[in-house]
Formats: structure tokens, sequence, C-alpha cells
């Protein structure tokens, strides 16, 4: 039904005229079709920008968009602002913050059941892994990033809203013990160790986040290092309280 809806969304936006905006895998949205489009979807990833988008922020939305440009979980869309003429999407912009063009790009990440969408402006980091740990971190789409196991982001997406945080430990260790590959092992090793960390200190998880996330945004450390430290930045999207059950 989902994949029905994108095609129809699809075909409305042929008609409006901004091929230069077009992103493979996303579709071109308007101040009149925005509202009736974003209401029929779980998840919606919005870019507003310039009608002639470029450089590497919009590079990396488009790679992500094509990317996952076969997912029934969330749909891509760009709304392109005109600075010129009729400053076509202006208004709508300006209703999501997007104030001037010093703005441009920005993410708004529409999730239903939030009453606003969560935002990813263009002072932050833009590269292809920062844009699907935003939308993992507020959503309930699914993203292998780097470093991460699927199962154990299950298990750590339960350990954040468990009250007995202990047994979905034990489940982990089990689940570690029947790894083969010993990267897995490692990354494996990553999850329980943030696990057992948060039970001593509760605002373990974010602190760790906030920690990592402003040593890779200043960009002091060595490329492999930086690697390292991405992977367990990554892992600590998984710790989302308002995950359900995937």
């Amino acid at each position: 039904m989902v994949f029905k809806s994108a095609l129809a969304v699809a075909v409305i936006c042929l008609s409006i005229g901004y091929s230069q905006a077009n992103v493979k895998g996303a579709v071109i949205l308007d101040e009149y079709n925005f509202d009736r489009v974003i209401r029929r979807f779980d998840t919606v990833l919005v870019k507003f920008d310039a009608v002639y988008p470029f450089g590497e922020k919009h590079d990396a939305f488009k790679n992500v968009a094509e990317e996952l440009k076969d997912s029934d979980d969330i749909l891509f869309a760009v709304i392109p602002i005109k600075d010129f003429s009729d400053h076509d999407n202006q208004k709508l912009a300006e209703r999501f913050g997007v104030m001037t063009k010093k703005d441009w790009p920005a993410l708004r990440l529409f999730v239903k059941g939030e009453d606003e969408p969560f935002a990813l402006n263009n002072n932050h980091i833009w590269n292809v892994n920062e844009i699907k740990k935003f939308i993992k971190e507020h959503s309930n789409v699914y993203l292998g990033l780097p470093g991460c196991l699927e199962t154990f982001d299950k298990l750590a997406a339960q350990f954040a809203r468990a009250t007995d945080k202990e047994s979905i430990i034990a489940k982990a260790e089990k689940e570690a013990e029947t790894l083969e590959n010993e990267a897995d092992k490692k990354f494996a090793q990553t999850y329980i160790k943030f696990m057992k960390k948060s039970l001593t200190k509760e605002s373990f998880i974010e602190d760790e986040r906030k920690r990592l996330n402003k040593i890779l945004r200043e960009g002091k450390v060595k490329a492999d290092k930086r690697d390292s430290m991405q992977m367990r930045s990554n892992i600590l999207t998984s710790f989302n309280p308002v995950k359900t059950e995937l």
C-alpha cells in the first residue's frame, strides 16, 4: 500500500516543473501538496533547499535517498525554495524554521505521532552516515550502520525501555556466544559494555553519545581512530527508548 501511495505521489509531482531539484528515490513537494502527502506516510525525510541544489550536503542526501529508494518504511522528499520571482515555497520553509537562504539546506524528519518534525540543520555535519543516524535515532526505520548488528540493535532498543535491564544484558551475552565472525564479536561486546556502564550511570548513553559526536564534529582525531569512534557512535543510536519492537 505504501509503495502504491509513493507511486501516486510521484505522478503528482511530475507536474511541478522543478526537474533541476530531482533526486532519485525522492519526490518533489510544494506548498500545495505538502500536507496531503506528509500525513499519508509514517516517516518522511524532507530536504528544504535551493531550486538548483549542489554541494556535499546535497550529494549526501541524494546518496541516502537513492540507496533507500526501494524502502517501504520511509519517503524522501525535496522542497525547492525560490528566492526570486514568485518566491515559491518560502512560506512553507519558514513554517518549519528555515527562515532565510543561509539556513539552506535543512532536513526535517516527519514521524507519525510526533507533533513537530525533527531537525537537522546546515550547521551540523552532513554525510551519508550522519543522515542515516538522524533517521535511525528518531524513527523506527531500520538502518544497518557500520558497526551495528541488527539483533543487537533490537536488544539495545529493548534495553533502553526495559525495567529489568539485567535480563536484556543476559540475552545479549547469550547471543554474543553464538557469533563466529571476529568483527561481529567485537561489536557485540561494545553493545554489552554500553549496557553495563549505563547500569552504573543512568546518563551514560546520552553523555557518551554527546562526547563522541563532539569529537567527531571537531575532526581532531586520526582516521583509524575516527572510524572506531564513528562505529561506537552508530551503536549508541540503537539505544533509543522511543522505539517499538522491530
